[in-house]
């Protein structure tokens, strides 16, 4: 779905020019005498924008590249003049993709529950390849640094993969064998991801050692945020961590009441962080300061009244945010409110 921040605050008539509704389904054969049935289809990870084209990765193991120009008008996908595409273009599918989509120039990276990376065309789709079988399954959202992409597998193990040929580069495990729970991000030439053991890590790239780990009391299930020499890591022992980059050192720590599973974001110079109850707080990201966005219709029930375990975005100042009711939110953070909500069905 594609929404008009504009229109949705003036709660215009949906759609306006520019918005639109796509539902990816899959089909199967009904039971006894039915025909084929299409049934909705899994998104976990985020999708990717990149100009005109949106990329998807869907959990029955198919990739897609959606124009916003063709879906607009609502033309039948998939319209190649507009570079639409899906992989693989057989009826054959990959493993379950769960992590995002990532565009780099002319190809997009994707991750599979098959154990393997995938690079495609990002102008058609075509495969450019696939890496060898890193693990069972992987949910890593790949990083790209330079000429290398970087992915986080369960049994423990940091690769480097070459972006021309899927060949790996460099890879690294932990003492535990653990595996990584969040996806990598490198920053000044060292990975800082979260495992499995309750531990955010940081390795520096081509290195075998580990510079440092912080121990929490769950895991850190999302991606790190790093700015100015400084780790801000989500918990799900219900804390935000701020964390020296360079020594691991504790700066500070924001309890928020509930698990956090999704990364916090930087919006102008407040962090915002979105906890799983619903909570959002703007938080002082030197001092740990923090104070809660209301609730705009009761100030005892959570920010958006609604589970939150999709990862926000923000943009000039508005951060978005889908919540389990399967309603968009968007919050203005300078103002510390609620400004307007949408529901995601087309029912």
């Amino acid at each position: 779905m594609a929404v008009n921040a504009s229109a949705r605050s003036q709660q215009l008539h949906f759609p306006v020019d520019g918005e639109w509704v796509y539902a990816i389904t899959t089909t199967s054969q009904g039971g006894l005498s039915c025909g084929p049935v299409s049934t909705p289809v899994a998104i976990y990870g985020t999708p990717d924008v990149d100009g005109d084209l949106v990329f998807i990765g869907t959990y029955n193991g198919k990739v897609y590249a959606l124009s916003t120009l063709a879906r607009s008008q609502n033309l039948n996908f998939p319209q190649t003049r507009d570079k639409e595409w899906f992989y693989p273009k057989t009826n054959e599918v990959i493993g379950s993709v769960v992590g995002s989509p990532v565009v780099s120039d002319d190809a997009i990276y994707i991750t599979s529950s098959d154990g393997k990376v995938y690079s495609l065309d990002r102008d058609t789709g075509d495969k450019n390849w696939n890496s060898t079988v890193l693990c069972d399954k992987s949910w890593s959202t790949p990083y790209i640094e330079g000429d290398k992409l970087y992915i986080s597998t369960f049994d423990g193990y940091l690769y480097a993969l070459s972006a021309d040929d899927g060949s790996i580069t460099w890879s690294f495990a932990t003492e535990s064998k653990i595996g990584f729970i969040s996806s990598p991000v490198v920053s000044n030439g060292v990975i800082f991801i979260g495992s499995f053991d309750r531990n955010l890590y940081a390795v520096e790239v081509e290195s075998n050692e580990t510079l440092w780990k912080f121990a929490g009391d769950n895991c850190f299930w999302a991606t790190p945020l790093v700015s100015n020499n400084v780790v801000y890591a989500s918990c799900l022992d219900n804390n935000i961590y701020a964390i020296d980059a360079g020594n691991g050192t504790q700066l500070w720590s924001f309890d928020a009441g509930s698990p956090i599973a999704v990364s916090p974001l930087l919006v102008d110079d407040s962090l915002v962080v979105v906890a799983e109850s619903g909570n959002v707080y703007v938080i002082n990201p030197k001092t740990g300061i923090g104070e809660r966005i209301k609730n705009p219709e009761n100030d005892n029930k959570p920010t958006i009244n609604a589970l939150v375990q999709a990862t926000p975005c923000a943009q000039e100042g508005i951060v978005y945010i889908r919540g389990q009711d399967n309603w968009l939110y968007a919050l203005d953070i300078e103002q510390g409110e609620v400004i307007w909500k949408f529901p995601l069905t087309t029912e």
